[in-house]
């Protein structure tokens, strides 16, 4: 099975029915997305597509980029690029076979269920703890789910023990792709957009094919003796997209030797994959490595880059700036590909950023998140000004959602400091204010200037929303304590002291100072 040959992820119609196509197939316009059996594996499915038109068929600069843009190139332009990456993506093969190692001796043999990132390990089947997926719910899968499990696992790699070596991005990193705001355009465009002129990548292109694809050469192992770590000067740039750290040798059964219905994906399948080998000390990736679909901490005096990953919560307002325009400090700083938009493409219109990735305690996947956050475009010279503005709105929340977590907490003991919090007083704050945080974004980016004139009534709207907020989600969590437990004055006292502080805090009292002087009104 060639992978560019047959796609392992189907794509959807307009009238949403999947087909089973050539890769190249993917700049026809009846084509508006990726599907998958999986969420996982459908956001690994477009991170393959942009990979592969980001190594075969980027454009020389933007100018070229948006000729692409405008009318997308032919099926066969593209598999003529294509062309000589055919021999990488055999998934069976005596030799080099997509993303497995060349050979392995002595190596162990786990079942394909190992694969998904979210299968119970070895340890929770011995200890009866797989409540949610359970063990045996998949022992078989057809070639093609096959492909996207051995390529999902590769680029989201988490801690597997002694030697099994993480993802260039960790463990379940945080990938954001920018989308058209119209999900009806085509799947071409979708995919174009996180594609990036040929230099902003790498200045020349790879000697050899191995330098981006590490499965077209034996592996570059990681023992502690004679072992190698794998930088960005090691290998091509290139290979961010295709990150191979555990070595995986896939096992086929004889052709046509062992049919029937694939446990992922429920279709019949002529081959079913039951097994695979595995051993430790692949390539164990390290240095500066910037995945350009992916958001990153910078800090200057603590290298190298830290990628954001999935985290309890999942992804929402919070995240909007760092993961759009970015925080003064770059932490986070945005995705290569977000800065690009904004800086080259952001005359295009209104787009959106599809955030996903996998919350992993070490080996133990928690929860998968899937969000979209809009993508307001604001011309270049008025973007540092907008983000000021944004920064402060994520200031008032910041301090208001601290401030309820505090005096929900003092409401219910006379002991604070000797109880712990529940998370989701802080969480319902965040989402009980994403709507109208939303609404004051708007109205930020319909704005031509960011003077204290022009953004005094934004600055109001979100003060009172986020006041209102807190004070009724306070009343909330307050009422939900157990009578014996209620002592009436303590909770007066508190409420008093979160409206005060509301209103005095050290962000939200100099914005109504601003509001009160353009618009004469007080807190």
């Amino acid at each position: 099975m060639n992978l560019l040959q047959a796609f392992p992820f189907s794509l959807m119609t307009r009238e949403g029915i999947p087909e089973r196509v050539a890769f190249a197939q993917v700049v026809d316009p009846r084509f508006v997305d990726v599907m998958a059996p999986r969420a996982d594996f459908r956001g690994a499915g477009y991170q393959f597509a942009v990979g592969l038109l980001q190594s075969a068929f980027a454009p020389e600069d933007d100018s070229d980029w948006r000729a692409y843009w405008d009318t997308p190139p032919d099926a066969k332009t593209l598999a003529d690029a294509l062309a000589p990456l055919l021999p990488a993506f055999e998934l069976d093969s005596d030799k080099a076979a997509f993303m497995q190692d060349w050979d392995l001796p002595e190596a162990e043999q786990k079942d394909i269920s190992g694969l998904l990132i979210d299968a119970p390990g070895e340890k929770t089947i011995r200890d009866n703890l797989d409540h949610f997926v359970k063990r045996g719910s998949v022992q078989a899968m057809c070639p093609a789910c096959a492909a996207a499990a051995l390529f999902t696992l590769q680029i989201n790699a988490p801690s597997g023990g002694v030697g099994h070596r993480v993802s260039l991005r960790g463990g379940g990193p945080m990938t954001t792709l920018v989308l058209p705001n119209d999900p009806a355009e085509s799947l071409w465009r979708k995919l174009w957009l996180n594609v990036l002129p040929a230099d902003r990548i790498a200045a020349k292109r790879p000697e050899k094919l191995s330098d981006v694809l590490p499965w077209m050469a034996p592996t570059r192992t990681s023992e502690a003796k004679g072992g190698v770590t794998t930088t960005p000067e090691s290998v091509h740039p290139l290979q961010v997209y295709w990150s191979m750290p555990r070595r995986i040798r896939l096992e086929f059964p004889e052709k046509d030797s062992e049919p029937g219905v694939c446990d992922v994906c429920g279709e019949h399948s002529a081959q079913l994959l039951r097994t695979y080998r595995a051993r430790n000390y692949g390539v164990n990736y390290a240095g500066d490595w910037l995945h350009p679909l992916t958001p990153y901490t910078i800090d200057p005096k603590k290298p190298p880059p830290l990628p954001i990953k999935g985290q309890r919560g999942g992804v929402g307002y919070r995240h909007w700036l760092g993961f759009t325009l970015g925080t003064a400090d770059n932490r986070p700083a945005p995705a290569t590909v977000v800065r690009h938009f904004y800086a080259r493409r952001s005359r295009m219109g209104a787009a959106r950023l599809w955030c996903f990735g996998y919350d992993m305690d070490n080996m133990k996947a928690r929860c998968w998140y899937d969000s979209t956050l809009p993508v307001h475009t604001v011309p270049p010279e008025s973007q540092a000004a907008f983000a000021g503005v944004v920064a402060q709105l994520m200031a008032v929340a910041d301090e208001a959602g601290s401030l309820l977590r505090k005096y929900v907490k003092a409401a219910q003991t006379d002991r604070p400091q000797d109880r712990e919090i529940d998370p989701m007083v802080g969480q319902s704050f965040w989402q009980a204010t994403e709507s109208q945080f939303y609404m004051a974004l708007q109205r930020l980016a319909a704005l031509r200037a960011y003077e204290d004139e022009q953004v005094a009534g934004v600055y109001r709207q979100w003060l009172l929303a986020t006041r209102h907020v807190s004070l009724g989600l306070f009343d909330t969590w307050v009422q939900g304590v157990h009578i014996e437990n209620l002592n009436t004055r303590r909770v007066v006292q508190a409420r008093a002291e979160l409206l005060r502080w509301l209103n005095l805090g050290k962000v939200a009292r100099p914005l109504w100072k601003i509001v009160n002087a353009q618009q004469k009104e007080s807190a």
